[in-house]
């Protein structure tokens, strides 16, 4: 059964690449079956951090309709059902997660037990984003999405298309430092990548709303094992005084406490219940 659940992960993450990624990029080809997309085609396309930088500063009509697009997908899937590109489709986080299932946990830092999450993501967040609106070009430079395409292409095939230090930084911290070093796997996607905390903060406004969906914890079921708190790879949950309870502000619906939860007290739902 667990083995259907991460091979049905593999697939969503295998799609995401095909979707998004060259040579593939399949989002990039149907949407422009619909619009007019001047510009070049690569992986900067389909990308929500160049628009986000761009609705700031004022420069959205230099913003490609596809890139719009794709952010107002990003942003209205995230209100109502969570952040699952992140945890469903995303493969640039979930490389680093699910290769460090391979290291032994006395090798790994829970990095989130020490520095909260939540404020450190926002915070840097806010900070590329007021740095881009003071002129600063940052959207590609520390971008662990576009350093998964540079590594997958020397890999495969052989060729090192553009690096540079901030490049080389990114891919140390992404891959190795808050990647398969890093307890779960997604410090990278924990500390900093803006486009998972626009899309966990729109996940929060949705919570206001009803029948929106989200993780949810039944109290009357739960036995405070910890064994979510231990296997969620965003280090999400905490249990406290003998219930878990999810930080929605991380939570990117990627069920693996849902799936690991031994008294089945973890579900994804959009329906209230009087035992959360």
């Amino acid at each position: 059964m667990r083995t259907m659940f991460y091979l049905k992960r593999i697939i969503g993450y295998i799609l995401g690449f095909v979707l998004f990624y060259e040579p593939f990029m399949y989002f990039y080809e149907f949407v422009s079956q619909f619009v007019f997309e001047m510009g070049f085609t690569s992986i900067h396309v389909p990308c929500a951090r160049i628009p986000l930088t761009q609705i700031l500063t004022g420069d959205i009509l230099n913003a490609g309709p596809i890139s719009l697009i794709f952010v107002g997908l990003l942003i209205v899937s995230s209100f109502i059902f969570g952040p699952v590109f992140c945890g469903k489709l995303c493969p640039t986080g979930a490389l680093p997660e699910l290769l460090g299932n391979i290291i032994p946990n006395q090798f790994k830092v829970d990095v989130a037990k020490y520095i909260p999450p939540t404020p450190i993501r926002y915070g840097f967040t806010a900070g590329f984003l007021f740095s881009t609106y003071l002129g600063i070009e940052t959207p590609c430079t520390f971008c662990n999405y576009y350093t998964l395409e540079l590594f997958v292409e020397y890999i495969f095939f052989g060729k090192l298309v553009q690096t540079s230090l901030s490049l080389l930084l990114t891919f140390v911290l992404w891959l190795f430092v808050l990647g398969i070093f890093t307890k779960g796997g997604r410090g990278y996607c924990n500390y900093l990548c803006p486009v998972g905390a626009m899309n966990n903060f729109m996940h929060y406004l949705g919570t206001f709303i009803p029948g929106t969906f989200k993780m949810r914890v039944n109290e009357n079921k739960c036995v405070g094992c910890r064994v979510c708190e231990d296997r969620c790879p965003m280090r999400s949950i905490k249990v406290d005084d003998h219930l878990a309870q999810i930080n929605i502000h991380n939570c990117i619906i990627c069920g693996v406490c849902k799936e690991y939860c031994p008294a089945k007290a973890i579900s994804y739902s959009n329906k209230e219940s009087k035992s959360e």
